[in-house]
């Protein structure tokens, strides 16, 4: 099983309607790519590091699964048009588990 994370934090003027559009459409990948299995996503409550405000995490069976769904064109999209000019910063990790 690989476990993919992602943590970020939006640009600073980023309106709340258009944070909440980012997430959304996150939230509806999953809907298109079967092999995303227990997607969840949400904002950082951590009262030790508020270095990122959001996360989201979600698991597939194989390497093969995770670089199927980042090579996507429906992926690349998101990621180039919507993701990426909204977003101050961001790290990424997979990791088998």
């Amino acid at each position: 099983m690989i476990r993919h994370v992602v943590v970020f934090s939006f640009k600073e003027g980023v309106s709340e309607s258009d944070r909440q559009a980012v997430l959304d459409e996150l939230a509806e990948l999953p809907a298109h790519y079967p092999a995303m299995q227990r997607f969840a996503i949400g904002e950082n409550i951590s009262r030790r590091d508020s270095s990122f405000t959001h996360a989201f995490s979600v698991e597939f069976q194989s390497e093969a699964e995770l670089v199927a769904y980042l090579d996507s064109e429906r992926h690349e999209t998101f990621i180039a048009e919507r993701f990426r000019p909204r977003i101050e910063q961001r790290a990424i990790v997979s990791f088998e588990g």
